[in-house]
Formats: C-alpha cells, sequence, structure tokens
C-alpha cells in the first residue's frame, strides 16, 4: 500500500508541477529575487492570498507538503488529492501535535514543507503575527529555513474581492536558520505599492466591498454600502468613493479601511442591544474528528450577547472556541468535539468581528 501511495504520489506531481507552472505564467506577473536550496528545508511565506501555494509551487519547481487547513480536506475529491500530495492537516487557531509530527516525518525524510505561519490569508494587505508555536517550531528543526515574502499578490486579488486585477507580484526568497526567518516575512503590499509605483488594472474593482465595508464613512448606515463597477456608494445619504488602480478605496488603504470600520462597530454594538440578524446563511457541522459531516441545512443566524443559533441549532458564545474565517464567505469555529462552518454572502468577517467583540476566542 506504501508503495503504491508513493507512486501515485510521484505520478501527480509529474502531472501537476508543470500544469501548474503554465496555469501561474499565464495569469500572473511573476518576479522572483534569490533562489531555493536544495532539500529538505522548511519553507515558510506570508499569506496573501488563497493561491499562494501555487505561486511557490510554480517558482520551486519540486514536491512541496504544505501544512493546510483541514477544511480543504473536508472536500471528498480535493481531500483525497491533498492526501496522495502529501498535504499535512491542521486545524486554524488551534494547537495540533499531528500536524508537528507530519512536519518532522517529511523534513526526516527529505521533504520541503510549506508552512504559512499567519494560518490564515490577510484581510488587509498588511502582514499580521505568526501563529504562536511556530517560532519555538523553528528552534527544533535542523534544516535551512527558508522564506519566500509574496508582494504584491493581495493587490492583484484582495481577500474580499470578487473580481481579480492584473499587476506584478515578487516574491523574495531567503535562507536562515532560526526563527529569525520570521522577521523577513513583515512586509506590507500598501508600503511596497508606494514605493515600487506599481498599478493593478481591472474592472469591477469594487466588486465585493460589502465584505469589509459595513458602515457608511459619512452618514453611518449600517449596511449601505455597496459595490458597483469601481465605484463604492451608499444607498442611504449618496456618498461615493473610487477603487483606483493603486488599490485604495477613496484615499484609504483597506487596512486603514477596516480599522475606522472596526470602530465604527464598536459604537455601535454599544448602541445596539437588539439580536443581529442574517438572513441567507447555511450552516455545517462535522464530528468523528472533524472528519463526517452531521449537518447542512439553510436558515435565519441570529446573534444575540449569549449565545449564536440558527434554526434548531444553537451555541452558547462562552463555549466557542478556534474562531477564525476561512476563504473569503466562511466563519468558522470549534464547538466541543464539533466543526462547525456558517456560510453568508458577505458577512464572514463582520460576523468574526462581532463575536471577538463579545469576547468569543
Amino acid at each position: 500500500m506504501e508503495k503504491a501511495l508513493r507512486k501515485r504520489t510521484r505520478i501527480l506531481w509529474k502531472i501537476g508541477l508543470p500544469a501548474i507552472r503554465l496555469w501561474i505564467k499565464y495569469r500572473y506577473d511573476i518576479r522572483v529575487e534569490g533562489a531555493f536550496p536544495q532539500p529538505p528545508f522548511l519553507l515558510l511565506a506570508n499569506h496573501s492570498q488563497n493561491i499562494d501555494p501555487f505561486f511557490l509551487l510554480a517558482t520551486i519547481r519540486k514536491p512541496v507538503s504544505f501544512v493546510i487547513n483541514n477544511a480543504a480536506f473536508q472536500n471528498p475529491i480535493v481531500g483525497l488529492v491533498l492526501r496522495w500530495i502529501d498535504s499535512i492537516p491542521k486545524q486554524k487557531s488551534t494547537s495540533d501535535m499531528k500536524t508537528v509530527i507530519g512536519i518532522f516525518r517529511w523534513l526526516k525524510a527529505g521533504r520541503i514543507v510549506g508552512i504559512f505561519p499567519e494560518g490564515h490569508a490577510t484581510w488587509t494587505g498588511e502582514s499580521m503575527q505568526a501563529y504562536g508555536g511556530t517560532a519555538k517550531l523553528l528552534d527544533k528543526v535542523n534544516v535551512p529555513i527558508v522564506t519566500c515574502t509574496i508582494k504584491g499578490a493581495y493587490l492583484v486579488n484582495p481577500r474580499w474581492a470578487k473580481k481579480r486585477r492584473k499587476g506584478p507580484i515578487d516574491l523574495i526568497i531567503k535562507t536562515y536558520d532560526d526563527a529569525k526567518a520570521l522577521e523577513a516575512l513583515k512586509c506590507s503590499d500598501w508600503l511596497w505599492q508606494s514605493e515600487k509605483g506599481y498599478l493593478y488594472k481591472g474592472s469591477n474593482r469594487a466588486s465585493g466591498i460589502e465584505r469589509i465595508m459595513w458602515f457608511c464613512p459619512s452618514c453611518s448606515g449600517f449596511r449601505t454600502i455597496k459595490g458597483k463597477g469601481n465605484e463604492v456608494y451608499c444607498t442611504r445619504c449618496g456618498f461615493s468613493a473610487f477603487v483606483g488602480e493603486s488599490g485604495h478605496i477613496g484615499d484609504l488603504t483597506a487596512s486603514a479601511l477596516l480599522k475606522s470600520q472596526k470602530e465604527q462597530l464598536v459604537h455601535w454594538l454599544q448602541a445596539n442591544q437588539k439580536p443581529l440578524v442574517f438572513e441567507k446563511a447555511s450552516i455545517k457541522i462535522w464530528g468523528k474528528e472533524r472528519k463526517i459531516r452531521l449537518k447542512k441545512e439553510k436558515g435565519t443566524l441570529v446573534i444575540t450577547t449569549e449565545r449564536l443559533s440558527l434554526n434548531e441549532n444553537t451555541f452558547e458564545l462562552n463555549q466557542i472556541k478556534g474562531l477564525n474565517t476561512f476563504v473569503s464567505t466562511i466563519l468558522e469555529f470549534l464547538y466541543g468535539d464539533k466543526l462547525i462552518r456558517i456560510r453568508t454572502a458577505d458577512d464572514a468577517l463582520l460576523l468574526f468581528n462581532v463575536l471577538k467583540l463579545m469576547g468569543v476566542i
């Protein structure tokens, strides 16, 4: 069985790597500074968007065992392929000893292991703090630690956006031997864009702005902001702003915009004591080591100061753990031995911040 699996793995990589290189070369303007050493090594990268692993694979041209969110393995077909190519599952926002064992297993076998220490793609275009146990892991490995700092990929495809732009992406590769490697991953696409002057062209650049802009900056209307074409506008007061080719929304970066939106959210929650209602939501509940789906249904999501509920499914806020967002539309958390995933069109990040302000961890 082991020999058959390794043969299958080699075949998948032999077919997949050339296909990935062609796809990335056709769709993206990738520029590389530096070079990768020979395996084995631990590969670290900042997480700018969901296809970051493909940027790395197209550049490195060798198989990589990536540490990947456990949610990706829950799709039967995708999960099967990920296992065949020796990907390492990890539940976001939690410690996982099985993940650590998998990392050392493949490094010992002479492989490349890829990690995104931030744990999830940035919503703001700014790098985030690495997951708590990463520095300890780096101090224990006995292989080179290689960093690939990805700059510009967020501006090509902001996490909130529904449409991709066209523009340059820089990959900067360096090699370290300790946890100082984490410093190399700290970056801001906004500072980088300002220094380089690169532009990111595309149509419908405002599409999806509702995911990070919950209040009108002018009249403070809740959920009155819409995006159409390259323009953001308020349906209540007529406020408007242009999403430019630099990525700015009006005069603001997405980072500055989200900071102001979170401040408005704090004041709005203090003034609004009614239950929060989100229509057109859906829920999936996973059990048995988060591999078996127990329930899937649609309904209206209601949040009070004590609990979150969708139809007959109720979750006490003080028992929710591991709160995070997955892709751009899913709120995810652990509840006892179950994994809960709630999907909405535009409210995942809003829900995440609401629950954080209510004390959920």
